[in-house]
């Protein structure tokens, strides 16, 4: 049976849009061969002090923590703010990337701040 063909209007939706409707998202992706939970916690920890201080001194950057794919060894550490300062945070927490890519988080499926990690509403 299937879907029916997409039937979509005149508007027409790139990554490019995404992005630019969403705030300033970058990860830090790293090859990490053998990486254990542990090793992330100590390097989430270290991420966090990193751009606290650096916020804390004016600088445009916030630490929204990591990713852990087990299977190909493989981090995302997620951050928002300027491209500058998310590399020099990452340089700064030691953190082992490979690269620094900018990304976008679909908006519908983020949490507001009335809203828990489960998407309901929270009791005032």
């Amino acid at each position: 049976m299937g879907f029916p063909p997409y039937q979509g209007g005149s508007r027409i939706h790139s990554v490019a849009a995404v992005a630019d409707e969403t705030s300033r998202g970058f990860l830090a992706e790293c090859f990490w061969p053998g990486v254990t939970e542990s090793a992330l916690r100590d390097l989430d920890e270290r991420i966090q002090t990193s751009a606290e201080r650096m916020a804390r001194s004016g600088e445009d950057v916030r630490y929204l923590g990591s990713v852990l794919m087990v299977e190909d060894e493989v981090v995302l550490c997620r951050f928002e703010g300027a491209q500058p300062a998310v590399r020099r945070a990452a340089e700064q927490a030691s953190v082992p990337f490979d690269r620094i890519v900018a990304s976008a988080s679909s908006p519908w499926t983020s949490a507001g701040p009335d809203e828990d990690e489960r998407g309901t509403d929270q009791p005032s």
